[in-house]
């Protein structure tokens, strides 16, 4: 993956730290349509390498959106993120789907005991607690689009204990309501209502990190939310923004980065893009947009620029 970041007039290369730590980056295997953590069907992609940092794999769960199947995934180059960067991708189908096949972020009764989100639990615990699937509990981050998006983004918040990190892509903000996600802008106070729903387990926001996403030509979710959840988690974190942008390079597509004190939070804004996951040149399937960089490749650096859980001094 060639990418390059340039602050100002500063250029650097992406991803060359962790293709040294990592070694060589040779090709996993996808399985499909497994039944685990409380989903009935699962996509699970396992490389061969494994994390620059920390011990074994990190693991990404990435949500689908609605009206897109888990397929989809299988053709937005997620694998090249996992290959590159030693993560194991998990997709999951929703279980209480509500309309259009949504993950129903919009229901009341947001804990860890309820529907999805102990299924999501569940499936990240289970997973990092398989030792022949050498996943390192300090690098679990979960990720998604749209409906995926804010759901992730609720389970991030239920349990940071659980999620070191998380990748949200054009979503409403926590807690709106499903006339906010359609060409409209729902006002929501993102840092209230996360913390709220972390309970006892808030302390944990101490070490997790956010990265917010946004199509600049994206017309069903509206931008501001881009704006909106990136303040938000850093208000939550505590943390201020940096002055600047950097734009990230890959190839002929860019995005533009806006970073927040100690890496803690990243908003993006992925040129060139619509209402779909941004899986970069060649990617392809409902949902799923060639037109800018590659989101989970993104994901991959910034997580383990970032990550505030593992040792890095063993």
């Amino acid at each position: 993956m060639n990418w390059t970041k340039q602050p100002k007039l500063l250029t650097l290369g992406l991803g060359i730290s962790a293709a040294l730590a990592a070694g060589s980056t040779n090709a996993g295997s996808w399985q499909q349509n497994v039944s685990l953590g409380g989903f009935d069907k699962v996509h699970i992609y396992t490389p061969d390498s494994t994390s620059p940092i920390g011990k074994g794999h990190s693991l990404l769960v990435v949500l689908h959106g609605c009206t897109q199947s888990i397929d989809a995934y299988l053709t937005a180059n997620l694998q090249d993120a996992a290959d590159e960067y030693g993560m194991v991708i998990a997709v999951p189908d929703a279980m209480n789907k509500a309309g259009y096949g949504c993950w129903s972020y919009w229901e009341d009764n947001r804990s860890r005991t309820s529907g999805d989100y102990k299924n999501l639990i569940d499936l990240a615990n289970t997973m990092s607690g398989d030792a022949s699937r050498n996943i390192d509990p300090d690098q679990v981050y979960i990720a998604g689009l749209s409906s995926g998006a804010v759901f992730a983004n609720t389970a991030a918040c239920i349990a940071p204990d659980v999620f070191a990190g998380m990748g949200i892509s054009a979503g409403p903000s926590v807690g709106t309501s499903p006339s906010g996600a359609i060409r409209n802008c729902e006002k929501a106070d993102v840092a209230s209502r996360c913390g709220s729903y972390a309970g006892s387990y808030s302390s944990h926001f101490s070490t997790q990190i956010s990265s917010i996403t946004h199509g600049t030509s994206d017309a069903v979710v509206d931008n501001c939310y881009n704006t909106q959840n990136a303040e938000g988690m850093a208000e939550l974190y505590g943390v201020e923004q940096q002055p600047g942008s950097n734009t990230i390079s890959e190839g002929d597509h860019t995005a533009t980065e806006t970073l927040w004190q100690d890496g803690r939070v990243s908003m993006l804004w992925l040129n060139g893009v619509d209402h779909s996951w941004s899986g970069g040149q060649g990617a392809s399937g409902s949902y799923v947009s060639a037109a800018g960089v590659n989101y989970a490749s993104y994901l991959g650096q910034f997580f383990v620029d970032n990550n505030k859980r593992v040792n890095r001094n063993p």
